[in-house]
């Protein structure tokens, strides 16, 4: 007895530069999609920062600045993609 299940796949179009094409280009093992690049250089990095988690849970001073530092940088983003959006849309930016 076999059982086969159909998974549809959405697939995504993508726009990258291309240095960024030729970088992924040269990661890519034999016939590695490029989906599975991406998906394995993210799971690398997910992998690696996974060990870190709570190294600072004793350290609240520390703790402490980095929210500080990121919540800054979070509204940095959000002025800068304000700013692209507004020179991209014009008018028409939500």
């Amino acid at each position: 007895m076999h059982v086969h299940i159909c998974v549809p796949m959405v697939i995504k179009s993508l726009s990258i530069t291309e240095d960024a094409y030729e970088a992924l280009k040269a990661i890519k093992y034999g016939d590695e999609s490029f989906s599975d690049v991406i998906l394995r250089l993210s799971h690398e990095k997910i992998g690696a920062a996974a060990k870190f988690c709570g190294i600072w849970k004793d350290k609240p001073e520390i703790t402490r600045r980095l929210r500080a530092n990121l919540q800054k940088r979070r509204a940095e983003l959000e002025r800068e993609f304000a700013e692209r959006q507004q020179r991209f849309f014009g008018d028409r930016a939500q």
